[in-house]
């Protein structure tokens, strides 16, 4: 066993075994509805290690901020087709809009501020929660994990996200405020669980 600076033994976490197939993804959700706890950092180094042990990576950006798209050095104001697109026209192929990074096995399905207006749109939408689930099971098969990098609020894509999800991580601050938000958000995926996906 290894041992640190004091002597102490630790346990390692064994690398993955190389995969020779991919698919089908597991979603994990990155949501908390306070800024600043360090979803996108979060998002973009758990894609980046994963990508670097072989595994097929695909960040779904979720935010109008659009930080996990240039945060992997995609300009998203030059991209033509944004997960907005994705989101409202069901004729486009998730496959056109997903950008390749400069990382191996590490691609992104970016956001702009074009992504504000969805929150409106979506009220108006058939089957509104489920939008964001139906694109990805077009790309689903092709990739080990998607992360949803989602925008610091509860509202419809936070919904979303939730509902195309099979999990939850929940970056935090250990600070007073960020702590009641996880407690307001917990009953969201609450609700999500009961009403529409039981199995996040």
């Amino acid at each position: 066993m290894p041992t640190d600076l004091l002597g102490r033994e630790y346990e390692t976490f064994p690398a993955p075994q190389p995969r020779h197939e991919h698919g089908p993804a597991r979603v994990i959700a990155m949501c908390n509805q306070k800024g600043g706890v360090g979803k996108t950092t979060s998002s973009i180094n758990i894609a980046g290690a994963l990508s670097q042990y072989g595994r097929r990576v695909l960040i779904v950006d979720f935010d109008p901020q659009g930080a996990a798209t240039v945060g992997l050095g995609i300009n998203a104001n030059t991209v033509d087709n944004t997960v907005y697109t994705a989101l409202f026209d069901p004729s486009v192929d998730p496959h056109d809009i997903i950008q390749h990074t400069d990382f191996k096995n590490l691609d992104v399905m970016p956001a702009n501020i074009d992504l504000s207006a969805a929150e409106v749109q979506l009220v108006t939408e058939v089957g509104r929660e489920q939008i964001l689930a139906s694109v990805l099971r077009k790309v689903r098969d092709e990739y080990d994990l998607i992360i949803i990098d989602c925008q610091p609020s509860l509202g419809l894509l936070t919904v979303n996200a939730l509902t195309a999800a099979d999990g939850v991580m929940i970056p935090v601050a250990a600070e007073f405020f960020a702590l009641r938000g996880v407690a307001l958000l917990m009953q969201s995926i609450e609700k999500v669980q009961s009403r529409i996906n039981p199995s996040l």
